[in-house]
């Protein structure tokens, strides 16, 4: 027999499940709230926790930094969340279909996680990656389920070239984040508002690297759409096109500058650049001071983060109400 102090715990838990059941309600299926049993692993993608950082930026009266943990994603990268997004988008529209092929270029995070789906879905994957990559990188791909080419081929053109022969010879499909616009939809539908729901909407800014500029455009988007104040930021190597897109008011000079369709540089309020020794520099901290291992590319974001805190106007830094900046941590690696 169940006690009354028992069953009252129980009533408490149950009821607490179902306000989480329908907080999932409100935002969509996609973010898997309060729901220990996973029909399938593509269930974990998403939903990664804000960790609060105590020692980095604590210098900094009236502003709290939030890591966005993306590296919890199942192979260590927001990338299964793009990936998933562009399977998803390809079998409805009917360019992905059973028997098919997937046919990748390059040895990024992007192609570790659309050969790990394209495994727990069934599809064949190929990857062609350029001369210089690395044997563990390599490994890595083949051990997620790729058959592998490396090619004489540095030129990202070139090989682009090369699988569409590939794509086209196997009858295959290949995905393309640069320009699909179901990579930033799906940032706009699950990442911006997981922050803005755990923040309960007090978000002040949200930083990113650039990377395929899908995510900081959705997770924008979606936060502006909220509370226009909030500020998108982007920081990344000086000599990267966004950087020089950033840099330049010169309309002439802009347009000159390739930047991926995906990417809307209308969202952007502020643009850091950041070296390579200081991105080693904040990712070592840390791990230090934090305990977080994390990719460098974090680090760099970390840097353009604190840079951005030093000209916060003092009227919006309040230690009982703080300014949060989310700090999108993309990958472990």
């Amino acid at each position: 027999m169940i006690d009354p102090i028992s069953k009252g715990i129980d009533d408490l838990g149950n009821s607490l499940l179902q306000a989480l059941n329908n907080v999932q309600g409100i935002f969509g299926k996609e973010l898997s709230v309060a729901k220990p049993i996973h029909d399938n692993i593509l269930q974990l993608i998403g939903n990664t926790p804000l960790i609060r950082l105590n020692r980095i930026g604590s210098e900094y009266t009236g502003v709290q930094f939030y890591l966005k943990a993306e590296f919890l994603n199942p192979t260590g990268s927001a990338k299964d969340r793009t990936a998933l997004a562009m399977y998803m988008d390809a079998e409805r529209r009917g360019k992905l279909k059973k028997g098919m092929s997937v046919v990748l270029v390059g040895a990024g995070s992007s192609s570790v996680s659309f050969t790990w789906i394209g495994k727990v879905k069934g599809y064949p994957v190929y990857c062609l990656v350029p001369l210089q990559t690395t044997p563990d990188r390599i490994q890595l791909l083949r051990s997620y389920g790729a058959e592998v080419t490396v090619s004489n081929e540095s030129d990202i053109g070139r090989l682009t070239e090369l699988a569409e022969e590939k794509a086209k010879k196997l009858g295959g499909w290949i995905p393309d984040e640069a320009s699909n616009p179901a990579n930033p939809n799906f940032h706009f539908k699950t990442t911006g508002p997981e922050i803005w729901r755990d923040l309960q909407g007090k978000v002040g800014a949200v930083i990113s690297a650039p990377g395929s500029g899908g995510a900081i455009t959705g997770i924008g988007r979606y936060l502006k759409s909220q509370d226009r104040r909030v500020k998108v930021i982007i920081a990344g190597k000086q000599n990267s096109p966004f950087m020089e897109y950033g840099k330049t008011d010169n309309p002439k000079e802009r347009e000159r500058i390739q930047l991926p369709a995906v990417y809307d540089p209308k969202l952007i309020d502020h643009y850091f650049h950041v070296t390579k020794d200081e991105a080693l520099h904040l990712q070592a901290d840390l791990y230090e001071k934090e305990g977080i291992f994390a990719g460098l590319t974090t680090g760099t974001v970390i840097t353009g983060a604190l840079r951005f805190s030093e000209s916060i106007p003092e009227s919006e830094r309040n230690e009982r109400n703080p300014f949060n900046i989310v700090i999108l941590s993309p990958d472990k690696d």
